[in-house]
């Protein structure tokens, strides 16, 4: 009796089309900057069915690649049909039941979609769908402030598209750090990007092609499309947990324990399932414990604490930690140090007027760094070994950065640390 795997969403289905399309952005958006550094294109051009010609080949390459590595194994079969569980060791799947001595539940999430008045009858997009489109909208309106809006907002903005971001807060990723999200905010409203802030979306109506969108707050905002990002929840429909003895939580998210069994012990969960950092780099972590712990004795256990993550906004967020909001309603005590791009070297000759590094720390202990800018994402790994050590801070201020490079704005602060 082996294992079970009861999932399989690919992960190509939002991370990755998304990233290529933001990617592709950035290039387009680069190009047209370069005559700032004295290189003349005459003519750039978008072309948005080439563009969802490159995600929808990256995708189907993917899946390809995922299905030939899973076919290299003679002890494993892959079934692409829906099953569901008929009790706590085995999987029916049509008229077939495989059996397991332990079970992997490992399937994901779904767009939650809010209860707006007449969002039935419209044709709205999700971060799912996004990628049918075969033309460009001249505008598109996004439901939600979130990670998904915010990186699907600049893109389409970039690529000329009139952009509107819905938002019940006042600013958008409210989670993040408030320097952040408050920075983000101001960047995308430069760039000509809509913010409808403090309002929530109550009635969506279609009319001659067009979506008329009303928020509770009086705004009546018409374009061509609209994608709803409000979240998610846990894809357990049709899985018939019960009847394993898996419970779940009051948002439908599957219990786990520090060793990711579920609440029947032969079986285990991964994943954005579970509602916790709904991430994929966490999910691929969890991935390798599970397995571990699936077939040793000696359990090791997971740490959702500190967990990294970026946002492939324009520039990118990168982020690990707690915010200041955070600590202070712990009422933890703390310093904070920050440092903008453009007082690099690197900053300066690649004439970069956005960008800002937050580090939180206190004694010899670092709780948080946030940074909004190019190459975010990368620069946070820094700090990702060093907020896991209790005289983290001492080890940061002996590092020595190379020059020039955008590493060196943690030489800024540095020297700014008490």
């Amino acid at each position: 009796m082996g294992a079970g795997f009861l999932g399989g969403k690919c992960i190509v289905n939002g991370c990755i089309p998304a990233k290529a399309m933001i990617y592709a952005t950035k290039l387009y958006k680069d190009t047209l900057n370069a005559y700032r550094f004295g290189i003349s294109i005459k003519k750039v051009d978008v072309r948005f069915k080439k563009i969802m010609k490159y995600i929808h080949e990256l995708i189907n390459d993917a899946i390809d690649a995922n299905e030939r590595e899973l076919a290299q194994f003679d002890n494993i079969d892959f079934v692409r049909k829906n099953g569901r569980c008929i009790n706590g060791h085995s999987v029916k799947v049509d008229n077939e039941i495989y059996n397991g001595k332990n079970l992997l539940i490992a399937t994901g999430t779904k767009p939650w979609i809010p209860p707006i008045e007449g969002i039935e009858n419209i044709n709205y997009l999700t971060h799912e769908t996004i990628f049918d489109l075969k033309e460009l909208p001249k505008s598109i309106a996004f439901v939600g402030g979130g990670f998904i809006s915010l990186e699907f907002a600049n893109a389409f903005n970039t690529l000329g598209s009139q952009v509107y971001i819905i938002d019940t807060n006042d600013r958008p990723i409210y989670g993040a750090d408030e320097t952040i999200s408050t920075a983000i905010k101001q960047y995308y409203e430069e760039d000509g990007i809509n913010f409808i802030s403090k309002s929530r979306t109550s009635k969506i109506s279609s009319s001659s092609g067009k979506c008329l969108i009303e928020t509770n707050n009086g705004h009546k905002i018409e374009t061509e499309k609209v994608m709803i990002a409000t979240g998610f929840r846990a894809n357990t429909e049709g899985l018939d947990l019960e009847a394993a003895g898996v419970e779940t939580d009051n948002n439908g998210n599957i219990i786990v324990d520090e060793y990711l069994k579920t609440t029947n012990p032969n079986i285990y969960a991964i994943g954005d399932i579970l509602g916790k950092t709904q991430f994929t780099h966490m999910a691929l972590r969890e991935s390798k414990l599970v397995i571990h712990n699936i077939f040793n004795e000696k359990k090791i256990p997971i740490n959702f604490e500190n967990v990294p993550y970026a946002v492939f906004t324009n520039p990118p967020i990168g982020s690990i930690g707690e915010t200041e909001q955070e600590l202070k309603k712990k009422k933890i005590s703390y310093k904070t140090v920050m440092t903008e791009f453009s007082e690099s070297s690197r900053g300066n000759l690649m004439k970069l007027k956005r960008g800002i590094l937050k580090l939180i720390y206190a004694n010899n202990k670092i709780f948080g760094c946030h940074i909004i800018g190019d190459s975010a994402d990368i620069l946070i790994h820094e700090i990702v070994p060093l907020i896991k050590l209790k005289n983290g801070l001492n080890i940061f201020k002996d590092l020595v950065h190379a020059h020039p490079t955008l590493s060196e704005l943690f030489r800024n602060i540095q020297i700014q640390i008490s």
